[in-house]
């Protein structure tokens, strides 16, 4: 019987793997606020409350307004001083 055995090649199972990044990570990130935002009851406690951007947009808005200001103020400086000299070269 071993005389009329014919070699057989290995049989090759490949099991796909779909991977998908997008996946992967929402898992991650959804991991990670289930524990950092849980209070110790239990409760959820949102980081963003509400009116923080608006809050963060005005505060934006008056260090805007400051640096034109304080722009201005320079520019104006400058000018005065230049006149000042181009008087007393034409003098």
């Amino acid at each position: 019987m071993g005389f009329f055995n014919l070699y057989k090649p290995k049989e090759y199972n490949y099991k796909y793997i779909y991977y998908d990044p997008k996946k992967e990570a929402l898992k991650e990130r959804e991991k990670q606020n289930a524990a950092a935002e849980k209070t110790p009851d239990g409760e959820y406690k949102p980081t963003i409350r509400r009116g923080t951007f608006r809050e963060m947009a005005d505060k934006n808005k008056k260090f805007r307004t400051q640096q034109v200001q304080q722009s201005n103020i320079r520019l104006i400086l400058i000018i005065i001083i230049l006149l000042a000299i181009v008087y007393f070269l034409l003098k």
